[in-house]
């Protein structure tokens, strides 16, 4: 059994985030690895590519993670719905 490389492109990685309930998360993989990861239903983001989503405006913490000021999860637009909540 191979391996499915699951790695996104920038592009793909947009497309994922602009589905609701979407988020880019830092995770540690199965083989003890830490990466970020679209989730549910995406696959590896290379760190380059996290570096130029991150600095998007429209791209916000989701959460402040397991320490304060240190997010783990980042969403795209939704945030701006539950600010008005």
């Amino acid at each position: 059994m191979t391996k499915r490389d699951t790695t996104l492109t920038k592009t793909k990685a947009l497309d994922l985030l602009h589905r609701p309930g979407t988020r880019l998360v830092r995770l540690h993989a199965h083989d003890r690895t830490a990466g970020f990861y679209i989730w549910p239903d995406g696959g590896r983001v290379p760190t380059n590519i996290v570096q130029a989503l991150l600095a998007r405006n429209d791209i916000q913490p989701y959460d402040s993670g397991l320490l304060p000021g240190c997010p783990q999860s980042w969403a795209m637009n939704e945030w701006r719905k539950r600010r008005q909540e």
